[in-house]
C-alpha cells in the first residue's frame, strides 16, 4: 500500500509508546495523548492548543477538544487502512453511486436524496439507477435530520446488500416506490476521471471533463489516475480545442500532487519554474526548512510548488511522462462547481487564476484554502485510529488565499440533476456551452420544492474534504524527528 504521509509517534520518550496497554481506558488515554503530542508538532494552530490534560474520553471526542476555532476540517478516524484507502478512491464498501441530501420541507425533519451520477460497472448500473433519482428511506426507514448519518452508513458497512426506496418526484408530491435491493461493492476502486469527450457546437470545439476526485493512483505508485488525465488532455490537444470545461461540481479535493499534475495541464506557457503555490506552515515546520540541517540535505524548496513539466511513476517499472498542455490554445476555461467542491479543485482554480480568466458556474465552492496529512501510529499495532490535521495554509502566485467563504461562481445555477453528466441540456455544461457560442441551451430548471441542502460532509461518498499533502520535505521532518 502506498504510504500517505505516516506520522508516527515520534520518539519513545516523547510518546511514551507501549506494546501492551491494560484496557480500553488506558488505551483511551494512551491514544489521546498521542493525539496531543502529534497536534503540539504539526497542527497549522499549535501554538494555540490547551494545555495538556490526561484524558479517557473517546479519542473523537478528545480530538474535538484541540480544534482550534478557525478550523473547519481537521478530522479523525477510527480506522487507518480505511481511511488510506479512501484517499486513493478503494472503498471497502460501496453502493454504486454518489449522491446529495436535502430537506423535504422546512415545515418537518424528512430528508430526501438524489443520485449525482451512477458509479461505472457497478450493480446500482446494471440495475438502472440514473443520475437524479430520488429516494427516500433506506432499509425501510425515513431519512430524517436526526437519522440520516446512521441510516448512510449501510450504504458503507460489511453488509451484502442495503434496501433503497426509490421516489417519483414531482409537481411538490413524492410517491414512494417499491423497494430496490443493491448489491453492494467490495473493494471497489473507483476512477476519478469520469467523462472526457469533446463537442462541436457552432464550429467550436469544446473540452469537457467530469473529474470527482484527486488521486494519483490506487495505492500502488503507477500514477495511472495522473496519466488517464494526461492522455485525456492530450488528444483535446490533437484535436485542437479552443475551449475547455472542467466539471469539478462533486470534486472535494484529495491529493495535492495531482493538483499540481493537473494544474501543470492547464496553464499557458508552461514553463519550468514557474509557480503554482506558495506554503505556510507552523513554526516548527518553518524553522527547521529554514535550518542548515535541511538544506545540507534536500534542495527543494518547502516552500513554493511549481508547475511539472513530467510526470514520473514508479511502479511497474520508473518512468517518466511529458505532461500533455492544453493551456497555450486557451484563453479561459470554465469550472463547473457546487457545496462539495473543495480543497484541492479549489487549489487549482487558486493556482490557475493569475494565469488564465477562469469562468465559474453553478455554486459557491467550500473555501478549503489549507492542507492535512494523514497521520498514523507505526510504533503501537493497538492504535488504529488515524488524523488528519490540519498543517499548512496555501495562496497563488499572486500570494491571494482569500476565499475562506468559498469561490462565489460568475454564473450561479443550481443543479438540477434533469439530465446525464455530459448531456449538452445539462443545466451547468449547457451555461458553458451558452456562454462559449453565443446560443441559449440552458433548459429550466425542474421543479423542486424541498428545503435547504443537508451537508453531509464525509458521508456523501464516504470520501472526506481534504488536500492530502506529501512532500519530500515534511518526510525529512519526520525522519528527523523520531
Amino acid at each position: 500500500m502506498k504510504r500517505i504521509f505516516l506520522f508516527a509517534c515520534i520518539g519513545l520518550a516523547l510518546f511514551g509508546c507501549k506494546d501492551k496497554v491494560s484496557d480500553d481506558n488506558d488505551m483511551n488515554r494512551y491514544v489521546n495523548k498521542w493525539l496531543y503530542d502529534n497536534m503540539d508538532l504539526l497542527y497549522y494552530w499549535n501554538e494555540e492548543l490547551p494545555d495538556y490534560k490526561s484524558s479517557y474520553s473517546n479519542p473523537a471526542d478528545y480530538f474535538e477538544t484541540l480544534i482550534n476555532d478557525e478550523d473547519r476540517f481537521s478530522a479523525i478516524f477510527e480506522s487507518y487502512e480505511d481511511i488510506a484507502n479512501r484517499l486513493n478512491g478503494v472503498s471497502a464498501a460501496d453502493v454504486g453511486f454518489d449522491f446529495q441530501l436535502y430537506r423535504e420541507s422546512s415545515s418537518n425533519d424528512n430528508v430526501i436524496g438524489v443520485v449525482n451520477y451512477v458509479k461505472k460497472g457497478t450493480p446500482a448500473a446494471s440495475l438502472g439507477v440514473e443520475r437524479g433519482d430520488w429516494f427516500t428511506k433506506i432499509n425501510g426507514k425515513q431519512l430524517t435530520i436526526t437519522n440520516y448519518s446512521e441510516l448512510l452508513n449501510s450504504f458503507y458497512d460489511s453488509t451484502a446488500d442495503v434496501k433503497i426506496t426509490f421516489a417519483l418526484v414531482g409537481n411538490g408530491q413524492i410517491t414512494n416506490l417499491s423497494p430496490t435491493t443493491i448489491t453492494k461493492v467490495v473493494n471497489y476502486e473507483e476512477d476519478p476521471l469520469y467523462l472526457d469527450t469533446v463537442y462541436t457546437v457552432q464550429s467550436k470545439k469544446i473540452g469537457y471533463l467530469v473529474y470527482n476526485f484527486f488521486t494519483n493512483d490506487s495505492g500502488d505508485e503507477s500514477m495511472k489516475y495522473d496519466l488517464e488525465i494526461n492522455d485525456a488532455i492530450g488528444r483535446f490537444k490533437d484535436e485542437n480545442i479552443s475551449e475547455l470545461v472542467i466539471d469539478l461540481r462533486y470534486n472535494s479535493g484529495g491529493m495535492m500532487s495531482s493538483a499540481i499534475n493537473i494544474g501543470s495541464m492547464l496553464v499557458p506557457n508552461l514553463t519550468t519554474g514557474k509557480v503554482f503555490t506558495y506554503t505556510e506552515y507552523n513554526q516548527n515546520y518553518t524553522d527547521y526548512f529554514n535550518s542548515s540541517e535541511y538544506k545540507n540535505q534536500s534542495t527543494d524548496d518547502p516552500f513554493v510548488d511549481n508547475f511539472a513539466t513530467t510526470i514520473t511513476a514508479d511502479y511497474p517499472a520508473k518512468q517518466t511522462y511529458t505532461v500533455n498542455n492544453v493551456g497555450d490554445k486557451l484563453q479561459r476555461i470554465f469550472f463547473l462547481t457546487g457545496s462539495s467542491t473543495a480543497s484541492a479543485s479549489e487549489m487549482v482554480i487558486n493556482g490557475l487564476k493569475p494565469y488564465i480568466n477562469c469562468v465559474l458556474i453553478g455554486g459557491t465552492t467550500v473555501g478549503k484554502n489549507v492542507g492535512s496529512v494523514l497521520v498514523h501510529d507505526e510504533d503501537n499495532t493497538k492504535n488504529q485510529w488515524a488524523f488528519m490535521p490540519i498543517v499548512l495554509k496555501y495562496f497563488n502566485k499572486d500570494h491571494q488565499s482569500d476565499f475562506t467563504n468559498g469561490f462565489t461562481p460568475d454564473f450561479e445555477i443550481d443543479d438540477n440533476y434533469a439530465y446525464p453528466l455530459g448531456d449538452v441540456r445539462e443545466v451547468l455544461l449547457a451555461k458553458a456551452i451558452s456562454q462559449i457560442t453565443g446560443a441559449s441551451q440552458v433548459q429550466a430548471a425542474k421543479a423542486r420544492s424541498f428545503g435547504a441542502e443537508v451537508r453531509s460532509v464525509g458521508l456523501r461518498n464516504k470520501q472526506p474534504h481534504g488536500l492530502v499533502v506529501k512532500k519530500k520535505a515534511i518526510e525529512l521532518y519526520q525522519q528527523k524527528s523520531r
